[in-house]
């Protein structure tokens, strides 16, 4: 008589965990797909600025840090920056630079 109980304790905790991940889950995309209030084109021109290159390939949505970002690829002078720019105030969050082999 006392498994009962117990394996309906545990069904109740294993429906409230996959309520609270598909929350979890639901939120995150909203958050992810909310719209930028700096453009796509907007984050490229601020990472050419920048970097001071020629063309920026790639612009695409990231989330970093509890931040909702830009990842925009820019090639220039042999080398391939990516610079981070930030979704909500334009502000470049951080720049990685690697050598075009």
């Amino acid at each position: 008589m006392s498994q009962i109980p117990n394996k309906a304790a545990q069904k109740s905790k294993l429906k409230f965990i996959l309520i609270l991940i598909a929350v979890l889950v639901s939120a995150i995309s909203t958050f992810m797909l909310w719209p930028a209030s700096v453009s796509r084109e907007e984050a490229r021109e601020i990472a050419l600025v920048y970097v001071g290159g020629d063309r920026a390939n790639r612009a695409s949505r990231d989330f970093e840090a509890f931040r909702r970002i830009w990842s925009v690829k820019v090639f220039y002078d042999g080398f391939v920056h990516e610079v981070y720019v930030s979704m909500r105030t334009g502000e470049i969050v951080r720049v990685e630079i690697d050598r075009l082999d």
